[in-house]
């Protein structure tokens, strides 16, 4: 159950209708941007969905060291962004594409730090995180928190900056000693709201 009384696998189909319908805001990201897709991968556990995070090792070229979700730029062979998803999760984190069931895609987002114009592909996994093998180079270790966790408003909390004369505000969300916030903090705050929505 979610903490609206509604069964989770009732929040996941209304999710999955949600987002099918819902036309996603895209962006266009003609160069010198970077295509890019991320997989927000759910899983069920005892306590409901969590979510699963990255942590990122600090020889990456981009991002070093922060919390993000598995995926990457896409490739010239990737068919679509779910596929650029799906691919990069292997690569990063050995989950095989083939236990993913993709629910739909949400708002792409503009990362000016590193110019990727980012997907974000919701898909529920079916497999045990004593599956994954992280590729070292890029993932230091990997995290789940429950979404009934994530929505607890004590550990959100935003704050607007300025880039380039434009005003825009950073989501930050706390768990224990890790602190997830811009990109993937915007991605969380646009999951949850579509999550809400599914749940209500």
């Amino acid at each position: 159950m979610d903490l609206t009384g509604t069964p989770v696998s009732v929040i996941l189909e209304r999710l999955r209708a949600g987002l099918e319908e819902r036309e996603p805001r895209r962006i266009d990201a003609a160069p010198p941007l970077l295509r890019a897709a991320v997989l927000i991968p759910l899983f069920r556990s005892a306590r409901g969905i969590e979510i699963l995070f990255t942590r990122r090792t600090d020889t990456v070229l981009t991002h070093k060291g922060q919390i993000s979700f598995p995926g990457g730029q896409r490739e010239p062979t990737d068919r679509s962004l779910r596929e650029t998803a799906l691919r990069e999760s292997y690569e990063e984190i050995g989950l095989e594409p083939s236990r993913v069931t993709i629910l739909g895609e949400m708002d792409d987002m503009f990362t000016s730090v590193s110019g990727f114009v980012v997907t974000p592909v919701v898909g529920l996994v079916d497999a045990a995180l004593d599956d994954l093998t992280l590729a070292p180079a890029e993932v230091r270790s990997v995290f789940t928190v429950a979404i009934e966790r994530l929505s607890d408003e004590q550990l959100h909390s935003t704050e607007t900056r300025e880039h380039d004369g434009n005003s825009f505000r950073i989501h930050f969300y706390r768990s224990g000693d890790d602190v997830i916030w811009g990109a993937t903090g915007f991605i969380v705050h646009q999951f949850l709201q579509a999550w809400s929505r599914a749940a209500n």
